[in-house]
């Protein structure tokens, strides 16, 4: 039996840390891809009624055109759109929910 070092290392799991994956296409990718898929989908072959290559040019284009603009760190693009809260001071007359009459 082969005795315990203190200096020894423990197996761990490689994808600890990790970004997740399909294949080549990082998760992150996969909603905006099904998105355009759909859109370009309708577009060429429900209003357009083109062929089926048209579509899958057009929608290759799409997805490599996100892909290229987002890159892996989606939210530095995304995070661009999002509006900040716009704080404003006011000033409210105090006004009282309950009247209490002094008899």
């Amino acid at each position: 039996m082969a005795e315990r070092n203190e200096h020894s290392f423990r197996m761990v799991n490689q994808s600890l840390g990790q970004q997740p994956t399909l294949g080549p296409i990082p998760a992150n990718l996969l909603a905006p891809s099904g998105i355009i898929l759909v859109f370009t989908y309708c577009l060429t072959q429900i209003i357009l009624q083109l062929s089926f290559a048209v579509f899958m040019v057009i929608s290759a284009w799409g997805i490599s055109s996100w892909w290229i603009v987002v890159g892996e760190k989606t939210w530095k693009f995304t995070n661009k759109f999002v509006t900040v809260p716009d704080w404003k001071r006011g000033h409210i007359r105090y006004k009282r929910c309950l009247n209490h009459y002094d008899d």
